[in-house]
């Protein structure tokens, strides 16, 4: 009897506890004088992800750290050619659900394309200096997995320049 007590609670735990099946932990950190703010990993689709982008404030001759890091939690072996895509890229307004297009307002960007074996991970900084007021959108997101895995990761920041 206490077997089945044991494994009936296992297998309760075992359908409550999450599965992580994800592909990517995606972290990404801005930091002004202002303050800082930390994103992690979304998904899309939906256009612009689940979770609202937290903000953080600058001001014009401000000084912008950013850091990110991308790394595989893919279990079945390596994603071949992915895409790790940084940029910013000015909005209309913070909190827009659609990517800005790159060629109307980019401030910075970045691309390589390599293989990721598990529990890998690609690391990037860059520092910045704020010159023009307005809405920027920072963002770190995979490419190219949603052939295998169905869709793709992303982390994003609004960051807001006075």
């Amino acid at each position: 009897m206490r077997r089945q007590i044991v494994g009936i609670c296992l297998l309760l735990l075992g359908s409550v506890l999450p599965a992580r099946a994800e592909h990517f932990d995606i972290n990404l950190t801005v930091k002004t004088p202002r303050g800082q703010a930390e994103s992690h990993w979304d998904t899309t689709p939906p256009e612009g992800g689940v979770n609202p982008r937290p903000v953080v404030k600058a001001k014009v001759g401000d000084r912008i750290d950013i850091d990110w890091l991308m790394r595989s939690e893919y279990p079945h072996g390596v994603l071949k050619d992915v895409g790790v895509h940084f940029f910013v890229v000015r909005e209309a307004a913070i909190g827009q659900k659609p990517v800005p297009d790159l060629k109307a307002g980019k401030w910075m960007e970045s691309r390589l394309v390599m293989d990721f074996l598990s529990d890998h991970a690609a690391r990037g900084s860059v520092q910045l200096t704020a010159h023009t007021a307005g809405a920027y959108l920072v963002r770190l997101e995979s490419t190219g997995t949603d052939r295998e895995v169905g869709h793709e990761r992303f982390s994003a920041i609004d960051l807001q320049v006075e």
